[in-house]
């Protein structure tokens, strides 16, 4: 019957696969949840839509990982995936870690190298089964659990039967697909603005990082005030690469909703002409850069918020600023409830005091029992997600899920009601830090 439905449709059917675990999505997320779930002894079908993982830190070239330290600086707090991806780059000399940023410290990556590390992270695991240039585009729901998802690539339309299943396409895009309860952005639909992050090569690196953010930021706004440029964010960043004389330009801001596809088309082209526009202003007025070029523009705009899930229970920025600890808590998080607001033109970065936890059960959406929510679109309120959203956190997000599925199976429980010490004990035991 499905067959003859996708045939009658004019899609080519390509057959059934079968798998225990599904993970949707290879974004930091969807490789903690793929290799979590392996170490388990699971098998796992991870399907991700571009031609190599990483999701933001290399379809949107953003190299600095942000979120694996503690809130004083002194102790690196994410773990266990985190850990075995940044030995395979460091082997690539593609990284450098625990940087100080004066407040917080951060991971930066060289993001090609980053796509070959995690390449080399999954080759390690045989019961990991990869496909790329495949993505989900529906599911079969049927009294209350995912029957099947259909999945689809150049070979034609599959359905994937498994026993669990986890979203971690970023977007939460499984979510509407089972009618879960969700949300986006803040009580008006305002999402935090993304970036397209562009890289300049040949640069000074002496004279480019003596140059301070405040000196860039009254810059910025001189050349505005004349009329010389017509861009409107002053407050960006740029930073060192961490391979060759290169800087990563995080500059520019665009607003728009990452689930509208005519909004995601303008924003992908405004992205490219505004890189254009800050690269030129860079050699033009900022020290370091006179000689340089512009060597690149990311694969794709750098989206920072959009779905978020609606589980029963909700994290807040109460509990984020507070250092909230909970019975179920399966990571650690520190980032700065890091902001972006392009409507108001600023970035609010409140730094924590201490770290806090994220629980179990952020993941779990609603009106599904067999499906989890890994990365940025947990449960939490619109400004604890500009914490939570950073990479290293939805890595140790990612892998908890992944071990969370194989729980559920192993014990014959629904995903909310597995044991969350017995899934502390063996993430754990894989490395993590909780």
């Amino acid at each position: 019957m499905f067959e003859s439905a996708v045939t009658e449709l004019g899609f080519k059917f390509g057959g059934d696969l079968h798998t225990e675990i599904l993970v949707m999505g290879g974004g930091f997320a969807g490789i903690g949840a793929a290799v979590g779930a392996a170490k388990c002894g699971a098998e796992v079908l991870l399907i991700e839509k571009y031609g190599f993982l990483g999701g933001m830190a290399t379809t949107a070239a953003v190299s600095t990982i942000c979120g694996a330290y503690s809130a004083d600086k002194e102790s690196k707090i994410i773990g266990g995936v985190r850990d075995e991806l940044f030995l395979e780059l460091g082997k690539l000399g593609g990284a450098k870690e625990g940087l100080d940023f004066g407040q917080h410290r951060a991971d930066t990556c060289d993001h090609h190298l980053l796509k070959v590390a995690i390449d080399r992270l999954l080759a390690h695991y045989e019961n990991i089964q990869l496909l790329l240039h495949t993505q989900v585009i529906g599911v079969k729901k049927e009294s209350g659990s995912i029957q099947y998802a259909i999945i689809t690539n150049k070979e034609g339309v599959f359905r994937v039967f498994a026993k669990t299943f986890v979203d971690c396409t970023g977007d939460a895009d499984v979510v509407p697909m089972v009618d879960a309860p969700y949300v986006i952005g803040n009580e008006k639909g305002q999402v935090q603005a993304a970036t397209t992050i562009f890289k300049m090569g040949d640069v000074d690196l002496k004279e480019a990082t003596a140059f301070t953010r405040q000196q860039y930021k009254d810059l910025a706004q001189a050349s505005i005030d004349k009329g010389e440029y017509a861009f409107t964010r002053t407050s960006g960043v740029y930073m060192e690469s961490a391979v060759g004389n290169s800087i990563i330009a995080n500059l520019n801001w665009i607003s728009f909703s990452a689930i509208d596809a005519k909004q995601m088309t303008e924003a992908e082209i405004e992205g490219r002409r505004s890189s254009i526009e800050y690269s030129q202003f860079l050699r033009d007025k900022i020290p370091g850069f006179k000689d340089s070029h512009l060597s690149e523009i990311a694969t794709q705009i750098g989206v920072r918020e959009s779905r978020r899930i609606v589980a029963e229970f909700v994290l807040t920025e109460e509990h984020v600023m507070q250092g909230a600890t909970f019975e179920d808590g399966i990571c650690w998080g520190a980032w700065p409830v890091e902001y972006h607001d392009a409507v108001e033109n600023k970035t609010i970065k409140t730094y924590l005091k201490q770290n806090y936890q994220i629980p179990y059960r952020t993941m779990i959406p609603g009106n599904v029992d067999n499906l989890l929510v890994a990365g940025r679109s947990i449960s939490t309120t619109h400004f604890a997600n500009a914490s939570t959203r950073v990479m290293s956190i939805c890595m140790a997000i990612g892998q908890a899920a992944g071990v969370a599925c194989v729980i559920s199976m192993q014990d014959q429980v629904l995903l909310k009601n597995i044991d969350t010490n017995k899934l502390k004990k063996q993430l754990r035991e894989q490395g993590a830090i909780i």
